[in-house]
């Protein structure tokens, strides 16, 4: 859809008698590096994903530590970590503050991440155990993504894309088959629970990409090829619009239940763990700011999914899960899924 914009544009605006073949050409080639720049971004940010998540995961484990204060913790580092840049550039008259339009749809993407995708993404993992919830929620996130990206971002589902969504899928579900559940679901109004919060987490994740997708427009050294104005939200101003109203909200529902001591309770060891996922999460949210910038968001969340194998390694290596023949199978279509994803051109 960028590069196709950015060609159109080229066309309409070379002047008679210049080499327009030669911009042409050099737009084509533009979009082509930066949609493999994409895929790299992309593949960080699911490693820094991998520890803030495997942080988050260790951090169940102690009963005295809300999911409120780990959400809230993990967010305010990139706030009180990012903020003083912006002041910074601002004071030196440096900055490029965005349209009210956008930073109230970044605002939008924060509530739709923390409220309705976070704060439900460790009540999940509470509810019916992490090993069932992180490949439900990553099965569902790719069918939510798909949906968005046809329907309102007009992404075309290639048929290349087409099969590395349904490998992935399938490759989620091998890996839930084959990971034992670390919390008892008989109960049917425990798992329907459970599993609402898995559709929640999907939903919220998939519905914020897509609108970052959405806003998150050319960079400034794009728009010397077209020379044409363009809507641009600062990747610093996402960052810490979306981590803060995460904080906001757990901040406020971790106070208003458990009162202002409770801040400090947690052992250290929480803090430590919580601080780790924090600082991952905020690399990792960088790299995938910029992957949006340039991948299309159903292929993003396709390739995104490498942390499923990162995920499973850390569970076998220091969870000392169990190693099943369908593990492997599972791993194995994940990379083929990825791979796939990651071959398949956009127009």
């Amino acid at each position: 859809m960028q590069n196709e914009e950015t060609l159109t544009t080229v066309q309409e605006h070379s002047a008679p008698g210049i080499a327009s073949a030669d911009l042409v050409d050099n737009v084509k080639k533009h979009g082509r590096s930066e949609q493999t720049l994409g895929l790299y971004y992309t593949i960080y940010s699911a490693l820094s994903y991998t520890v803030s998540l495997s942080a988050l995961r260790v951090l169940t484990d102690y009963n005295e530590v809300s999911s409120d204060w780990s959400i809230t913790i993990k967010e305010l580092t990139t706030v009180l970590c990012v903020t003083p840049f912006i002041l910074a550039r601002v004071a030196r008259n440096k900055y490029l503050w965005p349209k009210f339009k956008v930073v109230a749809l970044l605002t939008l993407a924060g509530f739709l991440c923390q409220a309705v995708g976070a704060r439900p993404h460790l009540k999940a993992y509470d509810l019916i155990g992490i090993a069932l919830a992180t490949p439900l929620i990553q099965a569902l996130g790719l069918i939510f993504s798909s949906l968005f990206g046809a329907f309102w971002l007009k992404e075309r589902v290639t048929p290349m894309k087409f099969c590395a969504l349904v490998i992935l899928v399938v490759a989620v579900w091998v890996l839930s088959c084959s990971s034992p559940n670390q919390v008892d679901v008989t109960s049917n109004r425990r798992l329907l629970f459970g599993l609402g919060c898995v559709a929640s987490t999907a939903l919220g994740y998939s519905s914020q990409l897509s609108i970052m997708r959405r806003v998150l427009r050319t960079k400034a050294s794009e728009n010397k090829i077209t020379r044409q104005k363009t809507d641009f939200a600062p990747t610093s101003l996402a960052m810490v619009v979306v981590t803060g109203v995460g904080a906001l909200i757990c901040g406020a529902c971790f106070t208003a239940s458990h009162g202002v001591h409770a801040w400090i309770e947690p052992p250290p060891q929480c803090w430590g763990l919580v601080l780790t996922a924090g600082v991952a999460n905020m690399i990792g949210f960088y790299f995938q700011i910029e992957s949006l910038r340039r991948l299309f968001v159903l292929k993003q969340t396709m390739i995104a999914n490498v942390q499923t194998v990162t995920l499973t390694l850390f569970g076998l290596v220091f969870m000392h899960e169990p190693f099943k023949w369908t593990t492997f199978l599972g791993v194995a279509l994940v990379v083929v899924g990825v791979a796939l994803a990651g071959f398949a051109k956009e127009s």
